[in-house]
């Protein structure tokens, strides 16, 4: 079985973290990010964080919590 923090994402995901680039690669980093969320955390917010989740107890796809992040992240300005 693959560890929660190997659980990869089809291709990196480039958002903005404290004035920086960063790099999600993972739904685990996806999760951690989201804990940091620097924006208001509205529906598409909420709609990634719950499919990174299931995304790590195995009930969503890495690819369709990939495309929730992606659509949360650009809704709120942080998509590079």
């Amino acid at each position: 079985m693959q560890a929660l923090t190997e659980i990869r994402f089809p291709s990196p995901v480039r958002v903005v973290s404290q004035n920086r680039s960063l790099i999600v690669s993972t739904v685990w980093e996806a999760v951690e990010y989201l804990k940091r969320w620097p924006n208001k955390r509205g529906r598409d917010y909420r709609v990634a964080r719950q499919h990174c989740l299931d995304a790590l107890d195995g009930l969503r796809s890495p690819r369709a919590a990939q495309a929730s992040f992606i659509t949360a992240a650009k809704t709120a300005g942080l998509l590079l």
